[in-house]
């Protein structure tokens, strides 16, 4: 393929470097830091984007090229992290002060540019830079939301614990590369290449050791246990529109690694490190739901929910693709569904905080929500209806994605080796599902409990409030439709699937849009795409 074809097909990705540096000119101009230019510039870049998206069509031989390779999970990721991303505008609105406008909204920008080729990323170097591409522009964004010392103090935490997880990162992808010899991922998943990773093969230790830092890398991105630490005080520090950010972005971004990572080694991990995982998956739960029920600080409460829900969805990780019989048989499409409504519901969550502000600062604790339904009943409905997501309560989207992700370990087959280990790590799930009912149940009760008004005024403006209702309108439509977005999560993970299959076939072309209505009955059994450079 030529040049031109190739930018063609990355149109989303040259959308945003774009638009994020136009921000940056933008925003030294007088106009752009007196007005609201720069983030109507954002907000239509991310649209049109969505919208280019939305018309692409994948040719029928994947492409790689450049490091990247363009797949159907390329275009799911897409699909939610532009569509988040137009909330994240709303909801990021009036944050900015009008000296760093620019410069805020083009970090934003950068930060879903990441996401975007961590999810082509067909290289472990271009992986990397991917990841660090999500994570840099945060540490900025969480020291320009808020001029208190907290931020500051937040943004050098969270500097100083990301540096510390790009190194074993790093170190991890060299100990990958000196076992497989290559750096390409695609190549990785090969069974010529697939053998040095097996436990008990000629250089099993080494790729062992590598696995498990590239794994320890990204669990700090996803906030899983035990490099979880920085959630609450970052949390906590920035303002909540960067929260709501921060609780989805680099979290997408981190799963998509994760999934990359596991495809490559054909989901045949070492069982020591199936262990791992589980016990990880387990502690991050269990830990994330106790530590939020000694709270009374929202924000720290749903740091710790953060820590919990990466827990639910490492279960899902873990359970891996299974069939192609959709969500309830599939834990990687589970998996991608649940942290779509995941970024929605927590955003819509930190939106209601971050609309309201008590003697010139946003609210935080459980005291200032404290009747805050009287002054603005239709803004805590919204807020209720995104804790209850969170809660997985009908009729919201958080319940049908915990019956997927739950699911997805119950319906491994009763011969596989794992399968008792994962049914219990499912009830620990629910368990943690149930405790966790508690502390949210007390957030809801304190904006409807009290009987004296909340003191909080409304702060940010339509742009906000427009957030808030478009998240919690979303939970109500994806619980009466799920169709919609579990179609697309079934469709990105085809080629997951097909090499779980049949690693050793090839194919060249892409599935049809019947063969994923049909779930991918007779191509996801028989064959693997092939690579065209």
């Amino acid at each position: 393929m030529s040049l031109e074809q190739h930018i063609t097909l990355l149109a989303p990705e040259v959308l945003l470097l774009l638009g994020a540096c136009a921000t940056l000119l933008i925003g030294v101009t007088r106009a752009g830091s007196t007005g609201p230019w720069v983030s109507v510039v954002a907000f239509l870049v991310i649209a049109a984007a969505l919208g280019v998206s939305l018309n692409a069509r994948l040719p029928d031989a994947h492409v790689a090229a450049f490091g990247l390779w363009l797949t159907p999970l390329t275009q799911y990721v897409r699909w939610i992290t532009l569509a988040v991303g137009l909330l994240l505008v709303l909801v990021n609105w009036h944050q900015p002060g009008d000296a760093e406008r620019g410069e805020y909204v083009g970090m934003m920008l950068f930060s879903l540019l990441g996401v975007l080729l961590t999810a082509s990323a067909n290289d472990w170097v271009v992986l990397f830079l991917a990841i660090e591409l999500v994570s840099v522009p945060t540490y900025v964004l969480i020291a320009l939301s808020r001029l208190d010392g907290r931020a500051s103090e937040a943004a050098v935490k969270y500097f100083f614990l990301g540096a510390m997880a790009a190194a074993l990162l790093a170190y991890g992808v060299s100990f990958l590369y000196g076992v497989t010899g290559t750096t390409s991922i695609h190549l990785v998943a090969d069974a010529s290449v697939r053998a040095p990773l097996a436990e008990g093969g000629p250089v099993g230790g080494l790729a062992l050791v590598g696995l498990l830092l590239v794994i320890s890398g990204l669990a700090f991105k996803i906030a899983a246990v035990p490099l979880h630490v920085y959630a609450p005080d970052v949390y906590e520090g920035a303002a909540s529109p960067v929260t709501g950010l921060l609780g989805f972005v680099p979290k997408l971004a981190g799963f998509v690694a994760l999934i990359k990572v596991l495809w490559a080694c054909d989901w045949q991990l070492p069982l020591s490190l199936q262990w791992v995982l589980w016990l990880v998956a387990a502690a991050t739960m269990t830990y994330g739901n106790v530590l939020a029920l000694l709270q009374r600080n929202v924000k720290r409460m749903l740091a710790y929910s953060s820590i919990a829900h990466s827990g639910y969805m490492l279960v899902a990780l873990l359970a891996g693709p299974i069939s192609g019989t959709g969500p309830l048989g599939d834990g990687v499409a589970a998996l991608l569904f649940y942290i779509a409504v995941y970024g929605v519901m927590n955003l819509g969550a930190f939106a209601v905080l971050g609309a309201f502000q008590l003697r010139g600062q946003e609210i935080e604790t459980l005291d200032d929500l404290g009747g805050l339904s009287q002054r603005a009943p239709v803004a805590v409905l919204g807020l209720a209806i995104c804790v209850f997501s969170l809660m997985g309560l009908p009729p919201t989207a958080g319940f049908v994605g915990k019956l997927y992700v739950f699911g997805s370990a119950f319906s491994l087959d009763a011969a596989h080796p794992f399968r008792g280990p994962m049914i219990a790590l499912a009830i620990i799930g629910v368990l943690n599902s149930a405790v966790g009912a508690a502390y949210y149940l007390r957030l809801v009760g304190a904006a409807y409990g009290t009987k004296v008004a909340s003191e909080a005024e409304p702060a940010g403006g339509a742009p906000i409030r427009w957030g808030v209702a478009l998240c919690s309108a979303a939970m109500l439509v994806v619980f009466a439709w799920p169709a919609g977005l579990t179609t697309q999560a079934r469709s990105a993970t085809t080629l997951v699937q097909q090499t779980n299959a049949q690693p050793e076939k090839r194919v060249t072309s892409a599935p049809t849009a019947a063969e994923r209505r049909d779930g991918l009955s007779t191509r996801a059994t028989s064959r693997v795409p092939a690579i065209h450079d």
